[in-house]
């Protein structure tokens, strides 16, 4: 009898607990992979956040149609830095105390990523920064935080390894517009030169209004530079490349700055030249990274708006989380730090690998795209 009153009880709990066993499976999926994103959603960089924040959306989406990560689906908790350092500071608080998230990225402003990464360093919780670009977020030595963009004193290299490339080259000019945006491109055009040991003959400013392009054509005339670096952004930049046309000497190379110059219509504008031209960008849907351009088709089709390089940039650091997500141990905050350490993949914004050199720790070195316009078509260089 007691025997049987075992039995009974046996099977009358494996009857309880079979359909509630059940639900764990479901439960798992339910609750996914939680993922922090830091983003400027308001103020004077919501206009970037708001695109990075799609990117990531369609990244997530993407990867959870296909099957998530072993079965579990991502998911992401967005919060507002809205580029403001102490804003940024308790807005990835939350993200850890009140979210829960196993891995943090975004960041735009450097002020506001630098106070979340100090925060999330302290948490032992992994950063992946995916746009600031300040030099000392990946100087000061902290085990958690890795960049996938390039930092800013970097952005030239690519240039002053093309321009190293073309032999006689002696002199340059720069015809910029007087802003801000031109004053600063201006200071690492001058360096490159330097380094080239190209004779700079001129600085030529105009306003981004009024091109005055006479004055300026008699001074460039007279400068009869072998390089000629364009810097605008504003209105008139596609008017200039026309106006170079009517110069009787031209340049042996044009590079411009800006990114109106990545545009058809520019290029349009320019073909009275019947000469080339080159440009540089952080990414483009040309670039030789396999996806770039079915990614640019993608999220048009998605949001109706063109992808820029924060678009790329926030897409290819959910593909770095996905990889670095397989490759994991488990879901756990240094068990991710340690499959991060050990990226080495292609995205569509580029190479990802997380060096160390010089004073910089776990940061990503993905190249300038140098494009070159030629007959309507805008296609990379290889250097």
């Amino acid at each position: 009898m007691r025997q049987r009153r075992i039995i009974y009880i046996a099977v009358g709990l494996a009857l309880f607990l079979i359909p509630r066993l059940s639900l764990f499976p479901s439960i798992a999926k339910a609750q996914g992979i939680r993922i922090g994103v830091l983003l400027p959603l308001n103020g004077k960089l919501a206009i970037v956040g708001d695109l990075e924040r799609k990117a990531f959306e369609m990244a997530a989406k993407e990867v959870n149609v296909s099957g998530g990560i072993q079965g579990q689906e991502i998911e992401l908790y967005f919060r507002d830095s809205m580029g403001d350092p102490y804003v940024a500071k308790e807005a990835v608080t939350k993200l850890l105390s009140e979210d829960g998230v196993v891995l943090v990225t975004g960041g735009c402003s450097s002020s506001a990523t630098l106070e979340a990464t100090l925060v999330s360093e302290e948490s032992g919780i992994p950063f992946l920064i995916c746009t600031a670009s300040a030099d000392r977020l990946t100087e000061m030595n902290m085990e958690h935080v890795f960049r996938l963009n390039l930092p800013v004193s970097e952005y030239g290299k690519s240039l002053l390894l093309f321009l190293s490339k073309i032999r006689g080259l002696r002199n340059a000019a720069i015809l910029r517009e007087n802003s801000r945006y031109g004053q600063y491109e201006s200071k690492t055009l001058v360096r490159i030169c330097r380094r080239r040991g190209l004779l700079l003959s001129d600085i030529i400013e105009f306003s981004p209004n009024s091109i005055g392009h006479m004055a300026y054509l008699d001074r460039l005339s007279r400068a009869h530079p072998d390089v000629l670096f364009v810097v605008a952004k504003g209105s008139q930049s596609k008017e200039i490349l026309g106006f170079l046309s009517s110069l009787e000497t031209k340049p042996h190379l044009i590079i411009c700055k800006g990114d109106p110059f990545l545009d058809m219509e520019t290029d349009i504008r320019a073909q009275a030249m019947e000469q080339d031209y080159y440009t540089t960008a952080l990414w483009h849907p040309a670039a030789p990274y396999p996806g770039a351009a079915e990614f640019s088709v993608r999220f048009y089709e998605t949001y109706g708006i063109r992808p820029d390089y924060h678009s790329a940039q926030a897409y290819a650091a959910l593909q770095v989380i996905k990889d670095t997500l397989v490759r994991s141990l488990d879901y756990e905050p240094e068990s991710i730090r340690e499959s991060l350490e050990q990226t080495d993949m292609m995205t569509i914004y580029g190479p990802a690998k997380f060096l160390s050199y010089g004073h910089k720790k776990r940061q990503n070195r993905p190249p300038v795209l140098i494009l070159r316009w030629s007959k309507g078509e805008l296609n990379p260089v290889n250097y």
